[in-house]
């Protein structure tokens, strides 16, 4: 960066460019509080009624050197005390060195309409925090006061930057509709972006035209272009259940510098090779550096020495060594954030720092190992045309022992070996051995989400049920209850929980098996006792027998749906059932059979009863077949799951002889 602003010397600024195209700030009239939000959408709690943002490189006229200005500005109507959360900003501002950027001119109001006339409330000073969220990042908060059902709100601010390559993202797109939303960004010829408009959304104005940079160098007058993106009419983007991060989908435009050139001078390119990134990152102290750190695991490696274990043993070994010896502290994290040592010593870490950790200690243990850099799911994919280190938050350790690859991350107790956790799925990772060239590997799960409930028991003539339930999980299911059952203080507390979230079953034993296991099946044992499962009248008793393991919710309530389905691995659940009748009653009305199958046998559903001796026993199964449904298969699934529904929502009744 500090040779980029020498060489822009050569350039005479000859007075900065003025912002164009914005709205009056101030300018609130009747007819902003008197907006329909229904003509856009009847459900929203807020509704954004301009937006507008622009981007400018300048001339910094007291340290020399380009500058980049961001500006933006957004006023917005708060329809529904359910949207006051969007009277709330975060502003990211970033650090490099000795260079950083700052926020400036933040202004904010809130206007309220009393007996007819406009009020302002502005926003204080004492209403803006500044939060330091990592070494490069620092979060600036504030939040537009005496905010009411009816307050139109307002804010604008501005951006200083000496980084032209962090020329940000522009997200027409979002959480609440817009009205319309425009962004302009001026830019001279010297420097070149790649611009790439993601989402589904046409831009509904764009226009390019020549502008005065006001810039000369030793030849001339450097021209540039000024670019106008606007959309207007803008749904809010829903989420819903199995997807990735929503900055995947949302339409919006993406600015990455490519290059600059002086005028008859030098030029330097800013797209990286695959090359660059890795002597990037082996040459950064907090990533390579902490993988020569390998000493710090010889005892280990002594150890592990003086023992025959075959290499997948022992790398199972270290595998469960750095688990133990290092806690993951719950955040994301391309680079160490403590360092191994000091997270040895103090038992505690990032991603990373565990990670990165368990790298160095199976090399240090003669096990080959290398670093495999990932984005999770929540924070969007990466981009897969140019190399951007930014666009990675995470790193897992990849080894090949007898021409099987195994992909691993110490970070978590219930994640077995070999095995990711769902939050690293999510594409693609990139692999980057140390004396070979770095390649994209398909982050895929390798096994399924899968749970079984078993139960036999016996239903008295007052429709009391009594049995015995068993519950076996395996793959992401087992996963996520490990993690739950652990997050309370002890057993006895989650039982509690168990309980006191479904009052109708009393739990009159409980027991669980392999809970420290991640190898092996998660199984929960139960005798349970229901007191009012069967509801009778006029010698006729009528009950739903799936009170275990039943689909109640659709995940699935959009119209359509114009992202994915990401579901992440397969899932199998089923549940057996047999009850037996009281003495003297037979069915008299049961469930029909149901089985659906979706095509190409992407997902199957069965619904099964038999009665036979006495006894009726209830079989369901449910299968999806792949982790990834496109969106023209989103109507196809969601009928899917709302016939499970329905067909679990079916009464069974029984009568006197």
């Amino acid at each position: 960066m500090k040779k980029f602003l020498s060489l822009t010397l050569f350039l005479i600024s000859c007075g900065l460019s003025a912002l164009s195209q914005d709205f009056g700030y101030g300018k609130i009239s009747q007819e902003d509080f008197a907006f329909d939000h229904q003509s856009l959408d009847s459900n929203a709690k807020a509704i954004v009624l301009r937006e507008y943002g622009s981007a400018d490189i300048v001339i910094d006229d007291t340290k020399g050197g380009f500058v980049l200005e961001f500006y933006y500005h957004v006023k917005t109507k708060i329809v529904h005390k359910d949207g006051f959360d969007h009277a709330n900003f975060e502003i990211p501002v970033y650090t490099s060195g000795n260079s950083k950027e700052v926020i400036s001119s933040i202004k904010g109001v809130t206007y309220n309409l009393v007996n007819g006339k406009i009020t302002e409330s502005e926003l204080d000073k004492s209403g803006i925090f500044h939060e330091k969220s990592t070494k490069s990042l620092q979060i600036t908060k504030l939040t537009l006061p005496n905010i009411q059902e009816g307050s139109v709100i307002e804010l604008k601010y501005m951006i200083r930057s000496p980084f032209l390559y962090n020329l940000r993202t522009w997200k027409f797109q979002n959480s609440i509709p817009k009205v319309y939303s425009e962004f302009v960004s001026k830019i001279p010829e010297i420097c070149i972006y790649n611009i790439n408009m993601r989402g589904t959304l046409p831009v509904t104005k764009h226009n390019r035209e020549s502008y005065d940079t006001k810039m000369r160098s030793e030849i001339g007058n450097v021209s540039g272009t000024k670019t106008t993106y606007a959309l207007s009419h803008i749904p809010a983007f829903v989420t819903e259940d199995y997807m990735t991060a929503a900055s995947n989908f949302q339409s919006a435009i993406t600015f990455e510098l490519a290059s600059y050139q002086i005028p008859m001078g030098k030029s330097q390119n800013f797209t990286r090779t695959w090359t660059d990134v890795e002597k990037q990152l082996y040459d950064d102290d907090d990533f390579g550096g902490q993988l020569k750190k390998t000493a710090l695991f010889k005892p280990l490696a002594a150890s592990l020495e003086q023992t025959t274990q075959s290499s997948l043993e022992k790398a199972k070994a270290v595998y469960q060594y750095v688990n133990k010896h290092i806690r993951w502290d719950n955040t994301t994290g391309l680079y160490a954030s403590n360092g191994i040592k000091t997270a040895l010593e103090m038992k505690k870490g990032n991603a990373a720092d565990v990670n990165l950790a368990l790298i160095a200690a199976l090399n240090a243990t003669g096990i080959p190992a290398s670093p495999l850099i990932l984005s999770t799911r929540s924070n969007g994919y990466p981009n897969f045309v140019h190399p951007v280190i930014s666009d990675f938050n995470y790193v897992v350790a990849s080894i090949n022992i007898d021409s099987i690859e195994y992909l691993l991350d110490a970070t978590e107790a219930e994640i077995p070996f070999g095995k990711l956790p769902l939050r690293c799925i999510n594409f693609r990772g990139r692999l980057l051995p140390k004396n070979a060239d770095s390649h994209w590997i398909d982050l895929v799960s390798q096994e399924k989400s899968s749970v079984s409930y078993n139960f036999d028991g016996a239903l008295d003539e007052n429709g009391e049920l009594k049995g015995t339930l068993m519950v076996q999980r395996f793959g992401y299911d087992a996963y996520n209850k490990r993690k739950e059952i652990k997050s309370y203080n002890s057993l006895e507390e989650y039982f509690e929980k168990m309980e006191e979230n479904n009052s109708k079953i009393s739990y009159l034993s409980s027991h669980v098996k392999y809970l420290d296991s991640a190898e092996n099946i998660l199984v929960e044992n139960f005798d349970i006792h229901i007191k009012n499962f069967g509801s009778a009248q006029d010698a006729i008793m009528t009950f739903n027998p799936l009170f275990v393991g039943n689909t109640n919710k659709n995940p699935f309530n959009l119209e359509s749906r114009s992202y994915p389905v990401d579901i992440g691995s397969l899932i199998e659940e089923s549940i057996y059932i047999q009850i037996a009748l009281p003495e003297g009653f037979q069915v008299k009305e049961m469930p029909k059979r149901q089985n659906m199958i979706l095509p190409n046998k992407d997902a199957r559903y069965i619904y099964s009863t038999v009665v036979a001796d006495n006894q009726i026993t209830i079989t369901v199964a449910t299968q999806i077949n792949k982790p990834m449904f496109m969106p023209e298969e989103y109507f196809d699934l969601k009928e899917f799951f709302s016939r499970i529904i329905q067909s679990q929502k079916v009464e069974m009744s029984i009568s006197k002889i």
